[in-house]
């Protein structure tokens, strides 16, 4: 996290200027928090979040490292704060996407959230197990619909189209679709 008050004016030009990937959320106002001892509420300071992503694996060591460049930067304990499960929940974290009981913004969020030398910006949700199924079947039923026969059909079509979503899944899952086009060519040719 960096607090604007304690970090240099130029913060985030001395992030860009060390060509790492950087992302930075808009300012956060936190929400208020109760103390469990005392029961007072308490605030923290406004404050953003900071991601870095290098690209591939790095050791802790090596982090350490780079975060020491920028003593502006507050980090947590520990070396929780130098893996991320899923870079692209984190990003959409930073803009509270998924919970609509913290701050939200009128802006859109890409344009809240600032991307240095070339952040792979992803706000797409992760899609679920549900998700993923009905894409698999409203492809399968375009294929049958539209009596497509070859892989390459299939995208063109997806693609002139417009359906993205769809678009995206086939080409991530070329092999089940190659498969299941082939099995129905076979099928047709034993007819």
């Amino acid at each position: 996290m960096v607090y604007p008050d304690s970090a240099p004016e130029n913060w985030t030009q001395l992030l860009e200027d060390s060509l790492g990937m950087w992302l930075i959320s808009p300012l956060h106002e936190p929400d208020p928090e109760e103390d469990q001892e005392s029961g007072a509420i308490k605030t923290k300071k406004p404050h953003y979040h900071v991601m870095y992503f290098h690209g591939s694996p790095i050791s802790c060591e090596y982090a350490r490292n780079i975060f020491a460049e920028f003593p502006f930067l507050i980090m947590p304990p520990g070396d929780r704060y130098f893996s991320v499960g899923s870079v692209r929940n984190l990003t959409r974290y930073f803009v509270h996407l998924d919970q609509p009981e913290k701050q939200q913004w009128a802006e859109k969020p890409f344009e809240l959230l600032t991307a240095l030398n070339g952040f792979p910006l992803d706000l797409e949700r992760e899609l679920t197990r549900a998700d993923k199924r009905e894409l698999k079947k409203s492809i399968l039923a375009y294929v049958q619909d539209n009596n497509v026969m070859e892989y390459s059909e299939l995208i063109d079509a997806l693609m002139h189209e417009g359906a993205w979503e769809m678009f995206d899944y086939a080409t991530d899952h070329c092999t089940m679709f190659q498969h299941y086009l082939m099995s129905v060519r076979k099928k047709l040719e034993k007819q």
